[in-house]
């Protein structure tokens, strides 16, 4: 006889998960006690299909049938691309989602900061929103090695400046959308070399954190306190980590530290920013 166990599996409508739940192995008192705590810990049960009601949580039910000691298996949600039923939209929003072209979302989670990321036009994507700003940059990558080539960012309105770290899935998309056709529509000259705003442009994107400082002098061809000069000079705020970063030129102004997952260890990679 197999030992007991129960296997969940994620189904997403509209941002409202329902988990299929198969039992296995298990004895009929076993059962009735599985199907005893499901409806405690407040799930709707309509055969495997279990739906959470009210502040039914899916960790609090796992940690009451674990103390069971009957074995749990939970299927990984994430074996293609990300599922969008995962995000709470209206009807309007999703359509748009769903017809922009030649864009993919990877991931949109988290609360301060609110943080997506993704590919479109071939160029990877990165949104942040916390404190009362959100900010969306294009042409970085993934690991951080690379720095973006256009950012774009807003003021998010709220009565303790606190709000845009807790925006939900409706604006966050939104947020996406308007940036993503702003990227598309803009003139986007002023982030390239050569033009006559290109050097505020760099400095702005250190202020707003879009940049390091490592970046901004490598883009501009100065000196770290040289950028900070003209950052004061054109009306700019100074980010509050600066004599942090001007520490770090000087003695390690080139690399990027990221994690291996493969051996669980922190590894310096070189940066491909220009």
């Amino acid at each position: 006889m197999t030992d007991p166990r129960i296997h969940f599996r994620t189904e997403w409508f509209n941002g409202a998960p329902t988990y299929v739940v198969t039992v296995s192995g298990a004895s009929i008192t076993q059962q009735d006690e599985i199907e005893q705590i499901a409806d405690s810990e407040g799930f709707q049960r309509d055969g495997d299909r279990w739906t959470p009601s009210g502040e039914a949580k899916l960790y609090k039910l796992l940690e009451a049938l674990r103390a069971t000691g009957i074995a749990l298996e939970l299927e990984p949600e994430h074996n293609g691309p990300y599922n969008l039923q995962r995000l709470h939209l209206t009807d309007f929003t999703r359509y748009r989602l769903e017809r922009l072209h030649d864009f993919r979302i990877d991931e949109l989670a988290g609360w301060c900061p609110v943080q997506a990321e993704g590919v479109f036009d071939g160029l990877h994507f990165y949104f942040r929103a916390r404190g009362s700003y959100w900010r969306f940059e294009v042409g970085g990558n993934q690991i951080g090695t690379r720095g973006p080539s256009w950012w774009h960012e807003e003021r998010w309105p709220g009565r303790t400046g606190f709000e845009a770290g807790y925006m939900s899935d409706e604006d966050a998309i939104q947020c996406i959308i308007k940036s993503v056709e702003t990227y598309r529509t803009s003139d986007r000259s002023r982030f390239q070399k050569g033009h006559p705003e290109y050097e505020r442009t760099t400095l702005e994107g250190w202020s707003l954190g879009a940049l390091s400082l490592v970046r901004v002098t490598r883009r501009l061809g100065i000196s770290g306190e040289e950028a900070i000069d003209k950052m004061r000079a054109y009306g700019l705020g100074v980010p509050y980590l600066a004599e942090r970063e001007l520490k770090a030129l000087e003695v390690d102004p080139g690399t990027v530290r990221i994690l291996d997952e493969m051996r669980g260890i922190w590894i310096d990679v070189a940066e491909e920013d220009d």
